[in-house]
C-alpha cells in the first residue's frame, strides 16, 4: 500500500522537542507532539507512541537507537526491537521517576549508551544498568535550567536558566560510577543566553577538546574552548561572530538565526557532493571551491534572517592551541531568500547533517518552527554553498505538522477545496490541499483559537471565513491571516437551550460573493436562517471582535436591525442585490418549522455530502433540484429535501424530493450524498445498508464482525458521477464503490476495492474522515492527519476485482470505479442477454458475426487478450431500431434475403456463410472464445458469453419453432445451467417467458433433452416447468413421466417416493401395483391392504387423514401430503407442501393436476393466500403478474408491474414488512418487456379498466431507463426512451414525447 501524506502532529514549542541520528542504516527523526512521541525514518512514519502527559525534551542515543523522552515528572526510556527496517518498533523499557521537588525536566542528554543527563529544577546523572536506571549524582539549582547539553565524551555539561546571563559548565571528576561528582564554573555573557551546544566529534571514541557554542540575545555567537589541557574545565571565549555584522538588517526589528555544521557533517556532505558531481563546467567550478574549503577542515556557521536570506562562514582550526592559526573566512553571502522558508517566525531551531549513504542527498536541514511545524530540506552541497545561478538551493522534502491535541471532527467546503479540523480543545485549523512530495498534502492556512469547543462549523470562500457554533455564540471568523480573528458574533441564548440537529450553509445561487445564509435545524423541528455579510477578499479587515466591543452581543443585533442607509453593514442597489461592504455582520433573517409529516418523530437531520453536482441551488424549487438535507424519522423513514430562500424575510421554503421507508428503527450512524444515496448503520454498529432514495430501493447490505464497529461514513464520486463510500472503523477505512446492476446472477451492487489501515502508524482510534477535491481522503487519528490521494496500488486492485483483461490504464481509484461502471462493450454478456430479453435478437446476431470477424484478424497480446474494439466497429443505430416480435404466432420474423437464400439451400453441401449468424458461426465463435480472452471481460463473463453464443446457435436450429419468449426462456435456461452452483432455481422472470410463449412444446422437449430425458422433481422445480406449462394433458403427461422416473431411479425401488405424484394424478391403482412389486418392503402388506379400500367412503377418508396426521408427527411430510390426497383433502396436502416442505412449486403442481386446471378453489386459494403475499413480501412482480393472470385478473397482472398491489391482498395474509422487498433486485428492468406484452394482449376495454395513465408509464419508463444505465446498458436505455409507445385508449403524447423522456431522465 502506498504511504499516505503524513501530518504526524505539531511539534511542541520546546528547545529540545526533536532529535535526529543515523542508526541501523536508517535516518531517524523523533519529536514530541502534544502527548505523542512521533518516530520517523527516511521521512516515513515509523511509529507513534501515546504518552500519559505532554511530551517534553527528548534525545536519541546514536549508537543504540534508544530514545529518552520527558513526560511530566518522568523520563521514559524506549529501546528498539530486534527487527530491521520498517518493522522496528520502540518499546518502553525503563521509566525514571524524578523526585517531586525536581519538577518537570526541561532537558535530557545522552553522554554514552548507558548515561543520561537530566536537567530541570535540578540536574542529575543516571546510568542504565541491567536491572534498570540508577541515579549516580544529583544537584539542585538556584535557577531552573532552560537549556542543557552533555558533552559527547560525558565529561562536561552546560546549563543555563531562562533569561540567565551565566552559563554553568559542569566538570566531571571521575568516570567511576561509584564516586561521581561535578564542580562548575561560569561563562559570563552581557545579555540572556538563548542557545548552546557542544561541538560534535567524528565519533564518541575520538579524543577531541570540547568546544562549546553559545548564542546570546545580543546576536553574537561565542565560541568557548578550554585553554589549559590540565584545567580544561575553565573555558574561555575563543572567538565570536556578530550575526548582524555578517548579515546586515533590512528592517530594524529583524531577528537572526544561526546553526553550526560540524566538521563531521561538512566532510560527509562534501564527500557526497564529490560522488554526485555533474560533468558541466559550472558544477566543476563550484565543486572545486567546495573541495578547497573542505581542505581547511572547518566548522561552518550558517546565518539566516527571517526572510530566508543566508550567509555562510567557515571557522578554521577551531580550538587550536596556537591562536594565530584560527581564522574565519567567507564561504557565501546570498541575499536571495530561500523558497518555502518559514518567514516572520520569532523562534526557529536548526539541525543540519551530511549524507551517511550514497542514496541520501548531500546535505539535509531540519527547521523547527515554533509556530508548529518541522520542515526538512535537502540540498546539493556545492550548489548550497556556492549557488551562483542555481535556483533551488534548498528543496523542501517534508513538512511535519498537524494538531497538538486529538482531532474530533473534520469539516469541508462543498467543493472540497478547503477543510477545518477541530480538536477537543480550542484548536481549530483551516487547511488547503496542495500537491506536494508526490502526493496531496494539507497546508495550514489559519488557526482559530475559539474561546470554547466548536460544536459545528461552515466554511466560506475556500477557507477565507468560517462560521462556528459554540455553546453561547454564533461567531464569524476572518481566516485570511495565520491567526484568525473573530469579527462578528450572534448570541444564541435567546433561542433557548435546545440541541442543534443540523447546521449548514445554503448552497444558493447568489448575485454577490460576500453574502451567505446559514441554517440551523433544532431538535424541536424549528429552524433559523442567518444572513452573513463578509468583507471583500481584497479588504484588509481583520480587527478582532471581543466580547466587550460595541459590536458584540445584543448591540450587534441592534445595529443589524437599524436602517440599511445608516448601519453601513450592507447596501442594496435598485434591483435589491447586496453590494460589497468593508464590514461584516451576522443577522437572523427568519425562522421556520421543518415540514416533516405529522406523526413523524424526527430522529436525525443530515447535511448531504455534496458530490458530483453544481454547488449551487437553481433559482426554482422542484424535485430535480439538488438535495440540501436528509431527514430520518425514528421508524426508519428517510426523506431528502431541497430548499429555497424566500424574498422579504419569508420562512425558508422546503420541498421533499424523494423518500424511502427503510424499516430500520434505531440508527447509530447515517450519511447521505447529493447523488440521492444514503448509508445507514443500525444500533449494532456492524450492519451497513446502502439505499438509493431517489429510486426507493436497497442497493447493498453487509454485516461486519462484532469487533468491526463502524465509526464514520463519507461519500464522494468520480467525474462520471459514480459513487464511492468510505466506511471508517476503529483503525482502518474501507472504500466501497458502486457496481453495475446484474439481474442475471444477482451479484452485489457494491464492492470493497481498497483498505486504508493506520495501525502501522498509530495506536490511536480514527476520530473522523472526509473526502477532499479530486478523490483525496483525509483521516484524523489522535492529533495526526493522513491524506490518501486517489493513486492506488493497481496490482492489488486488479487482482481483487478481476480486472486483468481491461486495457484501460488503471492509475487511480477513479479509473478503477469507471471500469467497474459505465457503458459495457457491445459484446458483454449482460448487454447481450438484456438485448435478447428486449427482443433485439437481430442486432445480437450481428454482434456475434462481427465479433467472429474481429477475432479472426486480431493480434493477441502477451496475456492472450484479443486486440478488438469495444463496439466492434458496428453502427450503434442497430440497437435503436424498434424491436419487432410476433409473440402470438410463435415465429420469429426472418428477413426476405434469409428466406430467399433458404429456398435454394442444399444443406451441408453449401459453403458456410460467415456473413450471417448460423450454427456454424456459433460453433466457430465458441471455439475462438475458448482460446482467446476478450478485453473488459472476466473469465466468468467470457464463459457466460460462450454459453450465449452456443445457446443462440442451438436456437438457430429451431428458429422457425421458437417465438421470442421461447428464445428468452431457452437462453435463460442455458445461463442457469452454467450458473447452477450459485442459483437455487430459475427466477419467476424466466417462468413468465415460457408461460406466455407459444412454443411450450418445443421448450419442454429442449429442457427434457438437457437432462437426458430423465427429469427429476428437483430439476423440474429448477426450470419451473409446472409453473409455466399449460394444458392439462401436457401437465399430467410430464407429471406421470416424473413419477415413473422417481420410482425407477431409486434403488431399491420404493413406492413411497412416488406416492404423492400418482395420488395427485388420481392413479391409485398404479401405485397399488407398485406396492405389489415391492417385495421385501416392511410396509408392503399394510399399504396393499390399505390402498385396496374404497376411499370414496367417509370411513376410509377419515382413516387416510388420521394416517396423514401421524406421518406429520413423524416429520414424513411428503408422505403425509400423499395421504391427505388419498383422503381427498387437497387443501391440507397443499398446506403441507407450502409450510412443511417449503416447496411452493410442488403445491402449485399438485393443485393444478388434482383439480384438473387453474379454476379449482384450492389452486385459487393458494394463489390468493400464499403466492400473492409471498410476491409482495419479496417484491417479486413477476410472480404477482403470473398469479393474477391465473386468477383471470389480467388487468391486475399488468398493473402490478408498475404499481403496488398491496390493496389486492387480504390484511390477514400479510406479515410485517420484509426488508428484502425493497432491494434493487426486485426491480428487474426486463419487466418493461412483460408490461408491453401484457398491454398488447389486453383488449381495449380492459386497458381502460386498468387505469394506467401516461404519467404513470412515463415514471415507469424513466425508472427502467435508469436501471439500464446503472447496468451499463446505456444503448438500451436510449432505445427504451426513444421508441416507447404509450398505452392506447389514453391521451396520446405529443410527437416530442420521447425527447421529453430523455430530457427528464437525470
Amino acid at each position: 500500500m502506498a504511504s499516505p501524506g503524513l501530518h504526524p502532529g505539531k511539534p511542541n514549542s520546546l528547545i529540545q522537542a526533536l532529535s535526529t541520528v543515523y542508526w541501523n542504516d536508517m535516518r531517524l527523526l523523533a519529536y514530541v507532539s502534544g502527548n505523542n512521541l512521533v518516530i520517523l525514518s527516511q521521512g516515513a512514519l515509523q511509529q507513534t507512541i501515546y504518552l500519559d502527559r505532554d511530551g517534553g525534551a527528548l534525545e536519541i542515543e546514536e549508537s543504540s537507537g534508544t530514545i529518552a523522552v520527558a513526560s511530566g515528572p518522568k523520563v521514559l526510556i524506549y529501546k528498539p526491537s530486534d527487527d530491521r527496517g520498517s518493522l522496528v518498533r520502540w518499546i518502553l523499557t525503563w521509566t525514571i521517576h524524578l523526585d517531586l521537588h525536581d519538577g518537570i525536566p526541561t532537558g535530557v542528554s545522552w553522554g554514552s549508551e548507558e548515561e543520561l543527563f537530566v536537567s530541570g529544577k535540578s540536574i542529575s546523572l543516571w546510568r542504565i544498568f541491567i536491572d534498570g536506571p540508577h541515579r549516580l549524582w544529583h544537584k539542585e539549582l538556584a535557577i531552573s535550567a532552560m537549556i542543557s547539553a552533555f558533552s559527547f565524551d560525558a565529561f562536561l555539561a552546560a546549563t543555563v536558566g531562562k533569561n540567565d546571563k551565566l552559563v554553568k559548565v559542569w566538570r566531571r571528576f571521575s568516570y567511576d560510577v561509584s564516586n561521581v561528582d561535578f564542580d562548575f564554573s561560569y561563562l559570563a555573557h552581557p545579555r540572556a543566553v538563548t542557545g548552546l551546544r557542544w561541538r560534535k566529534p567524528f565519533s564518541k571514541s575520538q579524543s577531541v577538546e570540547n568546544i562549546l557554542y553559545t548564542l546570546c540575545a545580543d546576536g553574537i555567537l561565542r565560541i568557548w574552548a578550554p585553554t589549559d589541557s590540565i584545567e580544561s574545565s575553565y573555558m574561555q571565549m575563543w572567538a565570536s561572530i556578530d550575526l548582524y555584522d555578517m548579515l546586515p538588517q533590512v528592517r530594524p526589528d529583524e531577528l537572526r538565526f544561526n546553526f553550526i555544521i560540524d566538521n563531521k557533517d561538512f566532510t560527509r556532505a562534501t564527500e557526497s557532493a564529490v560522488r554526485n558531481a555533474k560533468d558541466d563546467e559550472g558544477s566543476k567550478e563550484r565543486l572545486q571551491r567546495l573541495v578547497n574549503a573542505a581542505s581547511k577542515n572547518p566548522d561552518v556557521c550558517v546565518i539566516f534572517d527571517q526572510t530566508g536570506r543566508m550567509t555562510v562562514l567557515g571557522i578554521e582550526n577551531i580550538g587550536s592551541r596556537i591562536r594565530k592559526a584560527f581564522s574565519i573566512f567567507d564561504i557565501v553571502y546570498d541575499t536571495k531568500p530561500i523558497e518555502n522558508f518559514p518567514r516572520d517566525c520569532d523562534y526557529l531551531s536548526f539541525t543540519g547533517y551530511g549524507a551517511n549513504t550514497p542514496a541520501e542527498s548531500d546535505f539535509s536541514l531540519l527547521i523547527h518552527d515554533f509556530n508548529g511545524s518541522i520542515r526538512q530540506y535537502e540540498s546539493s552541497f556545492a550548489d548550497l554553498l556556492y549557488p551562483d545561478s542555481v535556483q533551488d538551493r534548498f528543496v523542501l522534502k517534508h513538512s511535519f505538522t498537524g494538531h497538538y491535541k486529538s482531532v474530533q471532527s473534520l469539516t469541508r467546503t462543498a467543493d472540497g477545496k478547503a477543510m477545518l479540523s477541530s480538536s477537543n480543545h480550542a484548536e481549530n485549523i483551516i487547511w488547503i490541499p496542495k500537491a506536494m512530495f508526490g502526493t496531496i498534502m494539507l497546508q495550514e492556512s489559519s488557526i482559530i483559537m475559539a474561546p470554547d469547543k466548536v460544536q459545528r462549523a461552515v466554511i466560506l470562500l475556500e477557507g477565507s471565513f468560517v462560521v462556528t457554533v459554540q455553546s453561547q455564540n454564533l461567531s464569524l471568523w476572518d481566516c485570511r491571516k495565520r491567526k484568525a480573528t473573530r469579527i462578528a458574533t450572534y448570541p444564541l441564548g435567546s433561542l433557548g437551550k435546545k440541541s442543534i440537529l443540523n447546521f449548514l450553509l445554503l448552497p444558493e445561487l447568489s448575485s454577490t460573493a460576500n453574502v451567505f445564509h446559514v441554517v440551523a435545524i433544532f431538535s424541536d423541528q424549528l429552524g433559523v436562517v442567518w444572513e452573513i455579510c463578509v468583507p471583500n477578499l481584497d479588504t484588509n479587515f481583520s480587527q478582532p471582535h471581543h466580547e466587550n466591543d460595541e459590536m458584540n452581543g445584543k448591540k450587534l443585533e441592534k445595529i443589524s436591525n437599524a436602517p440599511r442607509s445608516l448601519n453601513g453593514l450592507r447596501q442594496m442597489n435598485g434591483n435589491g442585490i447586496h453590494t460589497n461592504s468593508a464590514l461584516a455582520s451576522l443577522k437572523m433573517l427568519s425562522s421556520f418549522s421543518f415540514p416533516v409529516p405529522e406523526g413523524d418523530s424526527l430522529s436525525l437531520v443530515l447535511s448531504v455530502d455534496p458530490v458530483g453536482w453544481n454547488a449551487t441551488l437553481s433559482g426554482s424549487i422542484d424535485t430535480y433540484a439538488r438535495d440540501v438535507v436528509t431527514s430520518i424519522s425514528s421508524d426508519g423513514m428517510v426523506r431528502s429535501w431541497t430548499a429555497k430562500l424566500q424574498a422579504d424575510g419569508a420562512p425558508l421554503q422546503w420541498l421533499q424530493t424523494a423518500m424511502v421507508d427503510t424499516g430500520i428503527k434505531s440508527l447509530d450512524l447515517a450519511k447521505g450524498s447529493s447523488m440521492k444515496k444514503i448509508a445507514l448503520v443500525d444500533e449494532s454498529s456492524t450492519r451497513l445498508t446502502l439505499w438509493d432514495i431517489g429510486e426507493s430501493h436497497l442497493e447493498y447490505e453487509e454485516r461486519f464482525a462484532k469487533n468491526d464497529r463502524i465509526c464514520d461514513l463519507d461519500w464522494t464520486c468520480t467525474p462520471d458521477s459514480q459513487s464511492i463510500l468510505a466506511i471508517g472503523f476503529t483503525n482502518r477505512v474501507l472504500l466501497y464503490c458502486q457496481l453495475r446492476f446484474d439481474y442475471t446472477k444477482e451479484l452485489p451492487a457494491w464492492a470493497s476495492f481498497r483498505e486504508l489501515d493506520i495501525r502501522q502508524y498509530t495506536p490511536r482510534d480514527i476520530g473522523d474522515s472526509l473526502w477532499l477535491d479530486d478523490g483525496t481522503l483525509v483521516i484524523g487519528s489522535g492529533n495526526q492527519l493522513f491524506t490518501h490521494d486517489k493513486k492506488v496500488d493497481t496490482h492489488n486492485a486488479v487482482k481483487a476485482l478481476h480486472l486483468s483483461s481491461h486495457k484501460l490504464p488503471l492509475r487511480n481509484i477513479f479509473d478503477i470505479v469507471s471500469v467497474l461502471n459505465g457503458p459495457l462493450p457491445i459484446y458483454h454478456p449482460q448487454l447481450i442477454a438484456q438485448s435478447i430479453f428486449l427482443g433485439k435478437t437481430e442486432p445480437v446476431r450481428k454482434v456475434f458475426v462481427n465479433l467472429l470477424n474481429a477475432l479472426k484478424f486480431s493480434v493477441p497480446s502477451d496475456s492472450n487478450i484479443a486486440d478488438i474494439e469495444s463496439n466492434l466497429g458496428m453502427d450503434l443505430e442497430e440497437f435503436l431500431k424498434p424491436a419487432e416480435e410476433e409473440t402470438s404466432t410463435g415465429n420469429t420474423a426472418m428477413s426476405r434475403a434469409e428466406k430467399y437464400s433458404q429456398l435454394f439451400s442444399n444443406g451441408a453441401y453449401d459453403d458456410v456463410d460467415y456473413s450471417t449468424f448460423n450454427d456454424k458461426v456459433a460453433e466457430s465463435l465458441s471455439d475462438y472464445l475458448k482460446r482467446l480472452s476478450l478485453p473488459y471481460l472476466t473469465s466468468h463473463q467470457q464463459i457466460s458469453l460462450t454459453a450465449m453464443v452456443e445457446g443462440m446457435g442451438q436456437v438457430e436450429q429451431h428458429r422457425r419453432s421458437l417465438d421470442e419468449n421461447g428464445i428468452r426462456y431457452f437462453l435463460a435456461f442455458r445461463l442457469f445451467v452454467l450458473h447452477r452452483d450459485s442459483m437455487v432455481q430459475m427466477p419467476y422472470r424466466d417462468h413468465n417467458w415460457a408461460f406466455h410463449s407459444g412454443s411450450q412444446e418445443i421448450l419442454v422437449d429442449l429442457v427434457s433433452k438437457s437432462f437426458n430425458g430423465r427429469m427429476t422433481w428437483q430439476q423440474a422445480k429448477e426450470t419451473g416447468m409446472f409453473v409455466w406449462l399449460k394444458g392439462q394433458e401436457a401437465l399430467q403427461q410430464q407429471f406421470e413421466n416424473m413419477a415413473r422416473i422417481i420410482y425407477t431411479d431409486s434403488e431399491p425401488r420404493n413406492p413411497v417416493d412416488c406416492s404423492l405424484f400418482y395420488l395427485a394424478l388420481k392413479k391409485k391403482q398404479i401405485l397399488l401395483g407398485l406396492w405389489r412389486m415391492a417385495s421385501g418392503h416392511k410396509e408392503q402388506r399394510t399399504m396393499m391392504r390399505f390402498l385396496a379400500n374404497n376411499f370414496a367412503e367417509a370411513r376410509w377418508k377419515t382413516a387416510a387423514l388420521k394416517n396423514a396426521y401421524v406421518l406429520l408427527g413423524k416429520q414424513r411430510y411428503e408422505y403425509a401430503a400423499a395421504f391427505f390426497l388419498l383422503g381427498n383433502s387437497l387443501r391440507d396436502a397443499v398446506n403441507v407442501c407450502v409450510r412443511n416442505l417449503e416447496d411452493i412449486q410442488l403445491a402449485i403442481a399438485i393443485a393444478r393436476i388434482y383439480e384438473g386446471g387453474e379454476d379449482g378453489p384450492v389452486f385459487r386459494e393458494l394463489l390468493t393466500r400464499e403466492i400473492l403475499p409471498l410476491a409482495y413480501k419479496t417484491g417479486d412482480r413477476w410472480l404477482a403478474s403470473w398469479a393474477f393472470w391465473n386468477l383471470k385478473r389480467k388487468d391486475l397482472s399488468l398493473k402490478c408491474i408498475i404499481t403496488s398491489f398491496k390493496d389486492e391482498i387480504r390484511a390477514e395474509d400479510l406479515s410485517p414488512d420484509d426488508l428484502e422487498r425493497r432491494t434493487f433486485l426486485v426491480e428487474d428492468p426486463v419487466l418493461v418487456v412483460l408490461y408491453q406484452q401484457l398491454r398488447k394482449l389486453l383488449e381495449k376495454g380492459q386497458q381502460n379498466a386498468v387505469n394506467i395513465t401516461p404519467q404513470m408509464e412515463t415514471q415507469f419508463v424513466l425508472h427502467i431507463a435508469k436501471l439500464y444505465d446503472r447496468m451499463g446498458c446505456d444503448l438500451l436505455a436510449l432505445d427504451l426512451t426513444a421508441n416507447w409507445k404509450f398505452m392506447k385508449g389514453k391521451k396520446e403524447p405529443k410527437p416530442e414525447a420521447p425527447k421529453s423522456l430523455l430530457d427528464m431522465w437525470g
